[in-house]
């Protein structure tokens, strides 16, 4: 019986003795970082910044148009994607900071050709000759309003149906907007086959609702096709 005692008190021993030693070593245990953020490579997707003029593209703190620019990323940057949100907003790694967020719709899965500058051709020094008095120039005005009146005057509601966004290019997007003009503010971007229902519409656009985020807007016929 005492020899049993003895073994047992001896494995015991040695069970606390190896515990110890992991512990010392940092074995088991959750490795840690003075980062407040950590993200695994496999977890992002990279893409590329695209602008139709060059220019970079704004990097923000938070997922919408304000007085929150904390940087800008040049044309052609490689970007880490961690997740695209639904209001068209991209949330992306940026240096030292973390997450921030940019517009999905100037991202692109390839890089981009470097943009190669355009040389005007010279233009051949002109002779100068007499012109007649040409007559007086009046600049014509585009009055938005007028545009806005005419547009909701024939607004009408309409028993609800379903459309599909068809962008003018399959890799493109459609912009929803406060009001049913080109010229007012835009509130999301969607990209080809997502589903908006209809619930008035005017001449030439669609007042659709998003039934995921319950935002409401319009969106040209144009880039529509009815579903159901």
């Amino acid at each position: 019986m005492n020899r049993k005692l003895l073994s047992l008190a001896l494995a015991l021993v040695l069970v606390l003795g190896l515990a110890a030693a992991f512990a010392e070593a940092g074995i088991g245990t959750a490795a840690t970082s003075g980062n407040s953020f950590s993200y695994l490579d496999e977890s992002v997707m990279t893409m590329y910044v695209y602008t139709d003029n060059g220019q970079g593209l704004n990097v923000r703190s938070t997922p919408y148009v304000g007085d929150n620019i904390i940087g800008l990323a040049p044309y052609g940057t490689k970007m880490s994607v961690i997740r695209f949100l639904d209001n068209g907003w991209a949330c992306v790694k940026w240096t030292q900071i973390g997450e921030a967020y940019v517009q999905s719709r100037f991202l692109q899965w390839f890089e981009p050709a470097p943009l190669v500058p355009v040389t005007p051709t010279p233009r051949p020094t002109a002779v100068p000759t007499v012109a007649p008095t040409a007559a007086p120039y009046y600049p014509v005005y585009t009055d938005t309003m007028a545009e806005l009146n005419k547009e909701f005057r024939s607004a009408r509601f309409i028993q609800h149906f379903v459309v599909s966004v068809r962008p003018a290019r399959a890799s493109g997007w459609v912009n929803m907007r406060w009001a049913p003009s080109q010229n007012a503010e835009v509130c999301a971007t969607y990209r080809s086959g997502s589903l908006l229902t209809v619930i008035a519409e005017t001449d030439s656009w669609y007042q659709v609702m998003d039934q995921n985020t319950q935002v409401t807007g319009f969106m040209m016929k144009t880039y529509t096709t009815r579903v159901y």
